[in-house]
């Protein structure tokens, strides 16, 4: 016989949705009559052991046929001929797949049943509490829960062999049908943003710890430790959004929210997600871990799978090497040089650096020069540290690393003491420096700039170098670029040299040097006069520094740029043949 067409889930009055269609449909055979000892055990075994799987219970199903299949040729004899005998199939028939919690199980019969001795008789395993109805003419059994079915779980519905139709015949062997719910709702996404780095594309990238599909469903077990998923490097200053694979009840979500150490913050929704944003800084090099245990979605499912996460805060930046070393004596350093394990925030941590003379207070003028990761700070002081001295050098009150962090220091080294000179006779004459008159008045700083430069020359015995549109161009371009970008270096952000830039900027040349200098809080043209003057204090004849730029024979042509941004001041000269 075949088996009838499928059946589509049924909608009711109510709005829900009744799941079931009868697939197999048993044939009586001769053996209806015996006692089903054999099978109401097995069903009873196959019921309190739910681990069977479906491929072990065809190969014993499988098994049994053959055996049928094996039996002796019948004796022929006399009489009535008697049926074939077919086998029950031991599969339950399954009358619904990811079931939603609140929908109702229909199961079906091949005729009109007797209610009263089919309630009786049904078994819900595990057991769940139900409402049982009927349709009108009494062939289908509709099971709804009493409030929702367990998501994630696998329902064995049992209709005992002593149920009867509506002519009260039993259906003596029993029935058994199956159906799985819906998975439970998890998390499926947990964000938070990651410290920035020494790169732009490093400083944008958000950490996202994804929940597989087969860990969202998963269910914590009772007594058991749920695993957890750990960000690091996570900035100080990080919101953390949750997302979840179902539509929560918010209020339900937000009493189950939890975060350890507790942090003071905000609760609110975007979109379906969950997002906590701390009121202040969260602690550097500690260990968050947010849960949501416990919370239930919209119909009343409580959350399933992985529902705590852990992050770590990236430590803040810390001072892992001077040179000099800290209260180191007997030194003679060219510069001061500091490392960070962290990148720093180079405009805010030049603002904070000092270096003075500990025995008068007063500061030591000089260049800061940071590498392209912003973690190596290198001082160069404008003159020679003097001898028997003790420097301070110290970040105060602002500097810090990229992620905002507070990084702050003090330390101090002494040099040492400037050999004695011995008075000895010479037959050759020392000349002195030759004194540089005072630069003339111009219209314009770089022609002030310009009048500087060649009353230098001049006092030296050399030719004078003209201001040349092109290079004060370059000149400008450069120290506009540091000035708002808050670095100090002959190389620009891009990689550029001096040479580089020359040349895009339409100059022709086979020499060329470039001076920098910067000071903040003074105008523009006392910035020219300090900065000239510590040049020309340089030792000369020199090599590559800014005295040999000036006085340099090859030089004819110069460039000057100068730059002004919230008082600090930048200037850079440019020199060719």
């Amino acid at each position: 016989m075949l088996p009838p067409p499928l059946r589509r889930p049924r909608a009711h009055n109510d709005g829900r949705i009744s799941y079931g269609v009868c697939v197999l449909r048993p044939i009586r055979t001769a053996l209806a009559g015996r006692p089903a000892t054999t099978f109401e055990s097995l069903g009873k075994l196959l019921s309190s052991h739910r681990a069977v799987t479906r491929v072990s219970l065809a190969a014993l199903s499988f098994t049994i046929i053959v055996a049928f299949g094996q039996q002796a040729a019948p004796v022929i004899q006399a009489g009535p001929e008697q049926a074939p005998l077919v086998p029950e199939s031991l599969l339950p028939q399954s009358v619904g797949v990811a079931v939603p919690s609140s929908d109702v199980i229909t199961i079906p019969f091949e005729s009109a049943m007797d209610p009263a001795s089919v309630e009786a008789s049904v078994q819900v395993l595990p057991a769940n509490r139900v409402e049982l109805g009927w349709n009108a003419d009494h062939s289908e059994l509709r099971i709804a829960p009493e409030g929702l079915w367990r998501t994630d779980e696998r329902y064995l519905v049992v209709v005992a062999g002593s149920a009867t139709n509506a002519d009260g015949a039993a259906i003596e062997t029993a029935r058994r049908f199956v159906f799985s719910t819906q998975a439970a709702p998890g998390v499926s996404d947990f964000q938070v943003r990651l410290a920035p780095s020494a790169t732009p594309e490093e400083e944008a990238e958000t950490a996202t710890v994804a929940m597989e599909a087969d860990r969202a469903a998963q269910s914590v077990s009772e007594g058991a430790q749920p695993s957890t998923s750990t960000a690091t490097d996570v900035s100080a200053t990080s919101a953390i959004t949750i997302s979840f694979s179902a539509p929560m009840d918010a209020a339900d979500v937000e009493k189950h929210f939890s975060i350890a150490p507790e942090v003071e913050g905000e609760l609110s929704w975007s979109d379906g997600d969950l997002v906590f944003t701390p009121t202040g800084r969260l602690e550097p090099g500690a260990r968050y871990t947010i849960s949501t245990i416990g919370a239930h979605d919209r119909i009343g499912n409580v959350i399933g799978g992985e529902a705590n996460f852990s992050f770590i805060i990236q430590a803040g930046a810390q001072l892992t090497k001077t040179n000099p070393k800290a209260e180191a004596t007997e030194v003679e350093p060219a510069t001061v040089e500091m490392w960070f394990s962290r990148p720093m925030d180079v405009e805010a941590t030049n603002k904070a650096f000092a270096l003075k003379n500990s025995a008068t207070g007063a500061l030591v003028g000089g260049l800061l020069n940071w590498n392209e990761a912003g973690t190596q700070l290198v001082y160069t002081p404008d003159v020679p540290f003097a001898g028997s001295t003790t420097f301070e050098v110290s970040l105060g009150k602002g500097a810090r690393d990229t992620d905002g962090n507070a990084v702050t220091t003090a330390w101090t080294f002494e040099t040492r003491a400037a050999p004695v000179a011995v008075a000895t006779r010479s037959a050759t004459t020392t000349r002195s420096a030759p004194v540089v008159p005072p630069a003339a008045p111009a219209t314009s700083l770089a022609g002030y700039a310009l009048n500087q430069v060649n009353a230098a020359r001049a006092a030296y015995g050399f030719a004078p170098v003209v201001l040349d549109a092109s290079i004060s161009a370059v000149a400008a371009a450069h120290a506009m670029d540091q000035a708002v970008n808050g670095y100090f270096s002959h190389t620009s952000l891009d990689g550029r040299s001096r040479e580089d830039r020359l040349r895009a900027g339409g100059v022709s040349f086979g020499w060329s040097g470039e001076n920098q200098c910067y000071h903040v809080g003074m105008s523009e043209q006392s910035t020219l006069d300090w900065c000239h003057a510590q040049f020309m204090a340089e030792p000369y004849p020199g090599h590559w520094n800014h005295i040999a730029n000036i006085l340099n024979p090859k030089a004819h042509r110069m460039g000057v740029g100068i730059a002004n941004v919230g008082g600090r001041v930048v200037i850079v000269w440019d020199f060719t043949d």
